[in-house]
């Protein structure tokens, strides 16, 4: 099956889209530097702040971090792809398994080994867990932004970026109170993530699409 012509990201979206993807690399990295030293301020009371409340919650933690296990996230992926296929967006599914998992291998192989900051002996920085789970809502993000109704497409994507930020935060508050990670890993794979994905998202628009009703050059697939 051919690529469909529909963008990933579309001409409206690539200049702000890059600036978003830039700005999280340059997160990484700023934080990246500040936590190979001493333990931050900011994680002592992000840790702080988690415990007061799980404190008064015994068990919960546990719970939930069940929304970053591997097998839950790759679950939410395989079923993404599949829907993808079934309304015959092969683009969508292919940034739906590619974009998480280019971030996740990329982050496991070299930013982590380069930044070297553990936790209980395991290399943490950028959270792994995080840039999964945040790799999943930012291509549901851009799905939607690009399949939007012209008119409605801010208020969507903002809709859905609301709507994803407190499934993100409490996943997040749950492996940080359970102490798989800083505080400042969860930013780190947080910003990772959305970076990642948006990088490989206008990269799979430089293929051309070959749905036979709608052929694009390479150069028009980059314009359309």
């Amino acid at each position: 099956m051919g690529l469909e012509a529909h963008r990933l990201v579309p001409r409206f979206m690539v200049l702000p889209a890059v600036g978003v993807a830039t700005a999280c690399f340059g997160v990484v990295g700023l934080v990246g530097r500040e936590v190979t030293g001493p333990v931050p301020a900011l994680d002592r009371l992000g840790f702080a702040a988690v415990d007061r409340v799980f404190d008064r919650l015994p068990g919960f933690a546990g719970s939930l971090s069940y929304a970053t296990h591997p097998v839950a996230l790759v679950g939410v992926i395989m079923l993404m792809a599949v829907i993808a296929l079934r309304v015959r967006r092969p683009r969508v599914a292919l940034l739906a398994v590619v974009g998480p998992l280019v971030a996740v291998a990329v982050n496991g192989w070299v930013l982590k080994p380069v930044v070297g900051r553990t936790l209980g002996g395991h290399l943490v920085y950028p959270s792994g867990h995080t840039t999964t789970l945040v790799a999943i809502f930012t291509v549901l993000t851009l799905v939607t932004a690009s399949n939007a109704v012209p008119g409605r497409r801010i208020r969507a994507t903002a809709g859905t970026v609301f709507g994803c930020l407190p499934l993100i935060g409490v996943a997040v508050s749950a492996i940080v109170g359970l102490r798989y990670h800083y505080p400042t890993d969860t930013v780190g794979g947080s910003c990772w993530a959305v970076g990642a994905v948006i990088t490989v998202a206008t990269m799979i628009d430089l293929v051309p699409g070959t749905h036979p009703a709608l052929r694009l050059t390479r150069e028009q697939a980059y314009r359309a």
